[in-house]
């Protein structure tokens, strides 16, 4: 199934999501492995419940100060040819041959800025869905100025979404003032035009810990005046109790990265951590021992005979890149999985 981008197409899926009270999920990818993830997710959701293909926005950031997603794509540290290497992957899963043929892919380019993205968005043009041209550092005045430009110059190429406040970091030490105000909100979509908007309810980026709260009371308050127009940024601030209610509240996009992130790299430990003896020798594992990183348990019969097929040392299945590459995209595909279920995308049909 090609690339879903056409602006009448797009809306369309927005038009059903509202529609039908279902939360389009955002997830947002840094890396191939995140990216194949996704589409896994997305058409094992759909096998599971004989749909035949489920939507699903797949977006990056590109040179976003806080966290330049499409630069760590490859290597090179490089937003061009990490959006290539995006595009080729999802080219890849969605040709005939591929068993993820039939996921509906609606790409996202998240967070992108004035005179740091300048040279990405014309790339994205006739590719992608939706833009969120962020602009949101700046004054309200400046930043509807701003974001109604964009809207005017891409007009009927590509959605675009913009953001009333700025969601703050959760390493942020400043203060940060109050929620979005509904009526401003409503004037910010009414003077930039925008498709969709971000306002600021309460949740942070890259929350860790349980001090953001999202406020349900002020999304209704916004929706009252705007209908379902919200996309929730900062969702690892959400509870999993707060993920059925947001179509109601009037979110219809909800972005997610975080959460993979701490979720695969803690699978991988604990994996690394239970087959130590199957990636170490005796000698290393001393030595570790030795430095106060180990305790005795590796040394342990039981361990080694339960473990380690009996002995200490490298072997060909633990080492590999692949284990932990299964190990990683199990524990975050799991995870994608209960999102489709909490936003209800058991009631998509085509």
């Amino acid at each position: 199934m090609p690339l879903i981008c056409d602006p009448i197409q797009v809306k369309e899926i927005y038009d059903q999501a509202v529609e039908q009270g279902i939360c389009l999920a955002n997830f947002c990818t840094a890396n191939t492995l995140t990216t194949e993830a996704i589409f896994r997710a997305a058409h094992s959701f759909a096998q599971a419940h004989g749909l035949p293909g489920v939507p699903v926005v797949i977006a990056a950031t590109a040179n976003y100060p806080i966290e330049p997603q499409l630069q760590h794509y490859t290597g090179t540290a490089n937003a061009k040819l990490g959006l290539r290497a995006l595009l080729a992957d999802v080219e890849n899963y969605l040709s005939e041959d591929s068993p993820y043929a039939g996921v509906r892919v609606l790409l996202h380019l998240d967070h992108a800025r004035p005179g740091l993205d300048d040279d990405i968005i014309p790339q994205v043009i006739g590719k992608y869905a939706t833009i969120m041209y962020d602009c949101s550092m700046l004054p309200i005045d400046e930043n509807i100025r701003q974001v109604a430009g964009f809207v005017e110059r891409y007009r009927g190429r590509v959605w675009v979404e913009g953001a009333v406040e700025e969601v703050v970091q959760a390493a942020d030490s400043a203060p940060r003032g109050g929620l979005t105000d509904p009526a401003l909100a409503e004037r910010f979509l009414r003077e930039t035009g925008a498709f969709l908007i971000v306002p600021y309810l309460g949740t942070e980026h890259r929350s860790t810990a349980a001090v953001a709260h999202y406020n349900g009371a002020v999304a209704r308050a916004i929706r009252d005046r705007i209908g379902s127009r919200m996309v929730l940024h900062g969702s690892s601030s959400l509870h999993d109790e707060d993920l059925p209610r947001l179509a109601g509240d009037g979110i219809v996009k909800v972005n997610i990265w975080s959460i993979f992130e701490r979720l695969g790299g803690q699978a991988v430990a604990r994996d690394v951590l239970e087959n130590l003896g199957n990636l170490f020798t005796s000698e290393q594992l001393r030595a570790l021992q030795e430095a106060g990183t180990l305790g005795p348990r590796v040394f342990e019969e039981a361990y080694q005979r339960e473990q380690c097929q009996g002995s200490l040392g490298p072997k060909g299945w633990a080492v590999g890149d692949r284990r932990r590459r299964d190990v990683w995209q199990e524990a975050v595909v799991a995870r994608m999985l209960f999102y489709f279920e909490q936003f209800s995308y058991k009631r998509w049909s085509l």
